[in-house]
């Protein structure tokens, strides 16, 4: 221990170099050491500040970077050791680190020049600038395509938003559903909903789970095929649905993602519900037109022959059955207006007194609470007030100045029949007719046995009278 104690610091005996040496000399070498001293511990310091700020090194450029380190570190402690050696013997110990610097630096310059290939292959400042530049004009050129690829998704984006609100717009308020499903056929995606039904009532869901079976079985059969085969399909159905027939149409088409994987189906469903109430209602009034066409057949069939068997020309006969013919005309205007739903009395009677409107009112009285009658009632009442008005104008009230007739009517004691009453006063005297021509035949007994009621006609002097009884079966209810 005395031995390696000796060898570091020297023995008291020794001599140190402030003793040998010149007060100048001294002086320039404390100095010097010492400013070497601190620069190479100053160094090592800046370094590895460095090396911890850019994080960007590899294993070998650590290990280069340390050894650097070392070394310098060695040569600050070798010239610190040379300082005190001044005035200490310490020669071992400067020796001994001396020893350690020249091995760090022999080491440090074999990595130094193993590394010397993979040096030289950095760039040069000139090299970096021009990437540098070349990566800027890069960045500017990206940045303006960029700026481009924003505008036109910016666009894009407009005309997307533009297509959905026409296609919103296109299917608001229409009978149009549009609707897309899973491969389990399980909703995904709907758009204006039937009423009655709203997407959270079918998203996650399948038709069975929301329309009758019988319904669903046949539409899910039909999706089916679609995803099998790959082609559309047509389907009409029709279903109650909260306690309402409900009638769609149904186009069916394969749905496929981005790949071309079939992803479910895609369809529209148009409501025909109203379409098919309205070709129903159609076919009803078809039906009860050709019904009723051939019950006017009949009607003027008769009128025809009764007609001609009571006139003595072929002109007079024109003219009477012409008349007849316009009288239930005018009631079949009314029943068209009023889609066969029926007409009203007053509107009836005025209709047949049209070409005397001028006196309703005056010559003319009209009075009752307005009812509606049935088409059956219409077209008979129709034909009984124009056999009255005919005769009036040719023998009773309406052929004199001072003559007048009142029609009114009013519900009977017994509630079921309504009593229509013509009354005309104050025209020539009235004689019974001998015989009954074919205005008096069609009034008591063909409008009486179809309307299944009464009608009473009488000729009293002062005027004829004509009371016709009207049951309630004839009589639209409000």
């Amino acid at each position: 221990m005395e031995r390696w104690l000796s060898f570091l610091f020297g023995t008291a005996s020794s001599a140190t170099r402030s003793e040998t040496w010149s007060s100048g000399l001294v002086v320039v070498h404390a100095i010097a050491d010492g400013i070497i001293a601190a620069s190479f511990l100053l160094i090592p310091a800046a370094l590895i500040y460095l090396f911890r700020k850019r994080r960007e090194s590899n294993p070998r450029e650590t290990a280069l970077v340390t050894l650097f380190i070392l070394f310098i570190l060695a040569c600050g402690f070798a010239h610190f050791a040379s300082l005190i050696a001044l005035w200490i013997p310490v020669q071992g110990l400067e020796g001994v680190l001396k020893a350690a610097a020249a091995l760090l630096a022999l080491t440090t310059a074999v990595v130094l020049w193993r590394l010397t290939p993979q040096l030289l292959r950095l760039p040069s400042r000139e090299r970096l600038q021009s990437e540098v530049a070349a990566h800027l004009r890069t960045f500017e050129e990206l940045q303006s395509a960029r700026h481009q690829l924003e505008e036109r998704v910016e666009e894009r984006t407009k005309e997307l938003a533009e297509a959905k609100r026409r296609f919103e717009i296109a299917l608001r308020g229409s009978p149009i559903f549009v609707f897309s499903q899973d491969r389990d056929l399980r909703f995904t995606w709907v758009h204006n909903t039937p009423p009655g039904l709203s997407p959270e009532a079918l998203m996650g869901k399948t038709d069975a789970e929301v329309f009758p079976a019988e319904a669903a079985e046949p539409i899910m059969a039909a999706k089916r095929k679609v995803m099998e085969t790959g082609h559309s399909e047509e389907l009409e159905t029709s279903f109650e649905l909260f306690g309402r027939k409900r009638s769609f149409y149904l186009l069916m088409e394969p749905l496929t993602d981005a790949a071309g994987e079939l992803t479910g189906t895609i369809s529209v469903a148009v409501d025909m519900s109203e379409r098919k109430a309205n070709e129903d209602q159609l076919r009803l009034l078809l039906r009860e037109l050709t019904h009723r066409s051939k019950n006017l057949l009949a009607v003027i069939n008769a009128i025809a022959r009764q007609t001609a068997a009571r006139t003595p020309s072929v002109e007079e006969f024109l003219n009477r059955f012409s008349a007849r013919l316009i009288a239930i005309g005018c009631s079949h205007d009314l029943l068209v207006a009023d889609n066969w739903e029926g007409s009203s009395l007053r509107t009836l009677i005025e209709q047949q007194l049209s070409a005397h409107a001028d006196l309703l009112g005056g010559k003319i009285a009209i009075e009752g609470e307005d009812v509606m009658l049935k088409p059956e009632a219409v077209q008979n009442v129709g034909l009984a007030l124009h056999e009255l008005v005919v005769n009036a104008e040719k023998f009773g009230s309406l052929s004199t100045e001072r003559g007048k007739v009142k029609i009114h009517w009013q519900r009977m004691e017994d509630p079921a029949q309504l009593k229509l009453v013509w009354q005309e006063s104050g025209g020539p005297p009235v004689n019974v007719p001998e015989r009954a021509g074919f205005g008096r035949t069609m009034i008591e007994n063909v409008v009486g046995q179809a309307l299944d009621g009464k009608v009473k006609l009488t000729f009293p002097a002062q005027g004829v009278q004509c009371v016709i009884s009207i049951p309630a079966s004839q009589i639209v209810a409000r």
